[in-house]
């Protein structure tokens, strides 16, 4: 029976690759990743000769039906990102869910996350945390996603790029998020920075010319403890961006122990 794995690959530091992942990747008769040109350096770096096939965000849905086809002719697969663990802010979970659905084996290596290395260099309580992806740049998205460090009584992970990252601090302190933030650079890479304080005294400490990858970490918010207050910012947030009630109410929802009818009821006059 066909196989297909998702392999995780290093976050910057090639030793961190496992013999697993580099058995698995030399074994199987097809490797697909977001982009064939850096997966060929890595490849050609521990010589694996395995064709490469591109999967990124702009084809997944044409791919599926390709790679079950190749699934069905008994061929083995594997599922790289450009770095860390495949389908973390990275293309197939339709992929995975189609595969799941009709039965096809899939085993997931162990691996690489700049997700968990951030979290366990950050010093905080991580027996529970909150993945959100990347920051959102604007909209309801933007402040939706406020609303949740807010009332997140656990650490938050999220991602955003060099070139945004003082802007999204900005426009932490702006709103008047009060956690501490673990900012992580280049993580296992030689320049490796680590940068730890409020999002008001960081924007002290980082260049506007800071580059490589991004990984932060924010602390549960001081305020949270007063979850009226917290609303009742979200609340006046989510309608300076003109976010629709119903819609504003399903969104607290999720971050409250507040029914969507209850919310509704308390904002529809507003």
């Amino acid at each position: 029976m066909s196989t297909f794995y998702i392999c995780p690959t290093p976050i910057g530091n090639l030793e961190d690759i496992s013999e697993r992942v580099l058995k698995t990747l030399k074994s199987v008769d097809v490797v697909y990743c977001e982009d064939t040109r850096r997966a060929k350096k890595l490849m050609d770096h521990f010589s694996i000769s395995t064709p490469l096939k591109s999967y990124f965000v702009g084809n997944e849905l044409n791919k599926i039906d390709e790679i079950e086809s190749a699934l069905i002719e008994n061929k083995d697969i594997a599922l790289i990102s450009d770095a860390g663990t495949p389908l973390i802010s990275d293309p197939g979970s339709e992929l995975i869910r189609n595969l799941v659905s009709k039965g096809y084996k899939i085993v997931s290596i162990p691996g690489p996350s700049s997700v968990i290395t951030a979290l366990t260099i950050s010093g905080f309580e991580i027996s529970k945390f909150q993945f959100l992806g990347f920051i959102p740049k604007a909209g309801k998205e933007r402040s939706e996603f406020l609303v949740r460090l807010f009332n997140s009584e656990i650490p938050t992970v999220c991602f955003t790029s060099p070139k945004r990252l003082l802007k999204d601090l900005d426009y932490f302190e702006k709103e008047g998020l009060d956690s501490e933030l673990v900012i992580c650079r280049e993580l296992t890479k030689k320049f490796e920075t680590i940068y730890r304080g409020t999002a008001e005294s960081l924007k002290n400490k980082i260049s506007e010319n800071i580059k490589g990858e991004i990984t932060i970490v924010v602390a549960p918010s001081k305020k949270n403890n007063n979850i009226d207050l917290d609303l009742d910012k979200a609340i006046g947030i989510l309608l300076e961006q003109k976010v629709p009630k119903r819609e504003l109410a399903k969104t607290l929802s999720l971050v409250t122990d507040i029914s969507v009818n209850d919310l509704y009821e308390r904002v529809k006059d507003l």
